[in-house]
């Protein structure tokens, strides 16, 4: 394995995922604005022109046919309409005031836009983001694959890895923990064993089959392994009522 490789951590694979996430939302955001603002300034240009035709300050249906056939964005001649400036506009999308003047009187007028937000979000060109977010989701799972891969035969407790294919055991920077062969194989029946648990005769059976009696043996073991596991993978092995032996991570 690389130096590279093993350097690659999971929280990383996420740090660059969320990357992608956070860009692609970050994308999204501008292109909406972009064309919100594009909404606004083709409406502002139509009621210029509206307004600079009309010949007095009556709202009729061919003051709107006029507006609406100004407007450069095709979605929203059906979505815009004119009418007498207010102040009260809620969350309608509108144009700038603009005033029409006579001798005897002016009026304020502004166009108004029926559009959602979801309505501009689907006008927007939202074509990067998703190429974006399209990347990160395929990082995401050449990530999980890798690392499911990397991971395969590896069993982790505590800050120890045990290498299934290697026989080896290591801490969480992937450092070597050396051990007694004898040492190591009751780490690797630990580690391979149901919630960690083994028994006093499933120890002696597999450690020492032709001894009759090697519980100080077994204890000797034990009592020289305990500040290994502890110092390298935080590790304590737990003895109850001198029959099972548990491995657990330290408190």
């Amino acid at each position: 394995m690389s130096e590279t490789s093993n350097k690659m951590k999971p929280f990383h694979s996420v740090i660059i995922f969320m990357i992608f996430v956070v860009c692609a939302a970050l994308s999204s955001m501008h292109n909406y604005k972009v064309t919100k603002d594009s909404i606004i300034q083709d409406m502002n240009q139509a009621l210029s022109q509206t307004i600079s035709q009309k010949e007095n300050g009556y709202i009729t249906p061919d003051t709107i046919i006029n507006y609406r056939q100004h407007l450069k964005i095709d979605a929203l001649r059906n979505r815009s309409f004119l009418y007498y400036a207010c102040n009260n506009k809620g969350n309608v999308i509108c144009s700038r005031k603009i005033k029409w003047n006579s001798q005897q009187y002016s009026v304020e007028f502004q166009s108004y836009a029926n559009c959602s937000a979801a309505d501009i979000m689907g006008l927007s060109d939202q074509r990067l983001p998703a190429s974006i977010l399209i990347i990160g989701i395929l990082w995401a799972a050449s990530s999980i694959w890798y690392f499911r891969r990397k991971y395969k035969g590896v069993i982790v407790l505590g800050n120890m890895v045990y290498s299934e294919d290697e026989n080896s055991f290591y801490d969480l920077s992937k450092a070597p923990v050396f051990m007694t062969p004898m040492q190591e194989k009751l780490m690797m029946m630990f580690f391979s064993s149901t919630n960690h648990k083994l028994s006093k005769k499933q120890i002696c059976d597999e450690l020492w089959p032709k001894k009759p009696d090697a519980s100080e043996t077994l204890y000797t073991l034990v009592r020289r392994i305990k500040p290994i596991i502890q110092t390298r993978g935080n590790l304590k092995i737990i003895s109850e009522r001198g029959k099972d032996y548990i491995l657990s991570v330290n408190d």
